[in-house]
């Protein structure tokens, strides 16, 4: 059987690809330019991290534009958005939101050491990342209102003041650090069962498994050294601190879209999995009637495998083999391998193998 490319036009992936990067590119620009008030209180400082930030966006971009081309995500896409559009849809993308990546019920049934390291991992960098992007992108900066109290502005909205020297201030200005010490914890977790079950995960590699890690590692040391250089050391060595932490930093959101990383955003867009799932009507095995999927994955599985014309209908029918569950499927094929007849007693049809791999409608076999 031949194979053909997902799309025939082969500039799609280009053309799509500089459309999404330009409405990116524009959505930053005018977020930056009013959450910075037309540029008033852009901090030079993080220079360096915007323009990583803004590269981080536009590779991001492009891997989930790739992604959402290949034609099965790309079906399941269109009907997640399709569906989300509804009440119903609405209120269980926030319902599995929560259960996936709020409570993160999937790693807790495999062990609770394994949930407890990816939570320490997973809200340590997302709060990071609410928190930097934030700032880098000057979403958010702090005034000084009075000469000691600041007042927090949020794209030019102030929302509340504080007192310098207060507790939530505290807690406000070394968000990074709580954040970078729950990294370090949960990082730490999984270099141990790293190294203690090396020989049970049989796909781990250095590039792969231990270098996020040591890099999420090394963000937070860096980020946390430069709080112990102004607060207990009187800014000794803040400066070359300071640099190694940029570099750091830099490596890690050049290097996201690329890497392990990758699998947070793609969290949050296979959420219309579920969704897809359990919001259709199942529909029955056209062989033995047990209830496998819904109606309209198998129809969208069917139009994936025809645009990339690896379709396997049943021959002088209008079924596919997609139509049957999988153990029904296995047990055609092996039917079929043996010349023996196949009755699908759910659809009323006998088949017969056609020689070729397949199946075919025998003659006179409409029961």
């Amino acid at each position: 059987m031949n194979f053909y490319p997902y799309e025939e036009d082969s500039l799609l992936f280009s053309k799509k690809s500089a459309r999404n990067v330009f409405i990116v590119l524009v959505i930053l620009f005018f977020s930056v330019y009013i959450g910075s008030e037309q540029f008033g209180y852009f901090d030079m400082a993080l220079y360096g991290y915007l323009w990583a930030t803004i590269l981080c966006f536009v590779l991001l971009t492009i891997r989930i534009t790739s992604w959402t081309l290949r034609p099965p995500t790309r079906r399941l896409w269109k009907q997640g958005i399709k569906m989300m559009f509804s009440a119903k849809g609405l209120a269980f993308v926030l319902k599995t939101l929560y259960t996936n990546i709020g409570e993160q019920k999937f790693i807790r049934k495999r062990s609770m050491y394994r949930w407890a390291q990816h939570m320490f991992i997973s809200w340590g960098v997302l709060f990071s990342f609410a928190i930097t992007f934030a700032l880098v992108l000057n979403w958010l900066h702090f005034e000084l209102v009075e000469p000691k109290t600041y007042a927090a502005v949020v794209f030019g909205i102030p929302l509340f003041r504080m007192g310098v020297d207060s507790p939530l201030a505290i807690a406000i200005y070394h968000g990074l650090n709580w954040t970078g010490i729950a990294t370090i914890i949960g990082c730490g977790m999984a270099l141990y069962r790293r190294v203690t079950d090396e020989k049970k995960l049989v796909e781990q590699s250095k590039e792969y498994d231990f270098f996020p890690l040591f890099l999420l590692i090394a963000i937070s040391i860096t980020g946390s050294l430069l709080t112990v250089s102004a607060l207990w050391m009187e800014g000794a060595f803040y400066l070359g601190i300071g640099l190694a932490h940029q570099v750091t930093v830099i490596i890690f959101l050049l290097y996201f879209p690329f890497s392990k990383f990758w699998h947070l955003p793609l969290r949050f867009l296979a959420v219309m999995v579920p969704m897809y799932h359990s919001m259709a009507e199942q529909k029955p095995c056209a062989r033995c009637g047990r209830e496998y999927a819904t109606a309209t994955q198998i129809k969208d599985v069917q139009l994936a495998l025809e645009k990339r014309h690896l379709s396997v209908p049943i021959e002088h029918t209008n079924l596919h083999f997609s139509d049957m569950c999988a153990e029904c499927r296995r047990v055609s094929h092996r039917l079929g391998g043996y010349g023996a007849k196949i009755e699908l007693g759910q659809a009323h049809l006998i088949l017969e193998p056609t020689g070729r791999n397949g199946l075919q409608l025998k003659k006179g076999g409409k029961q």
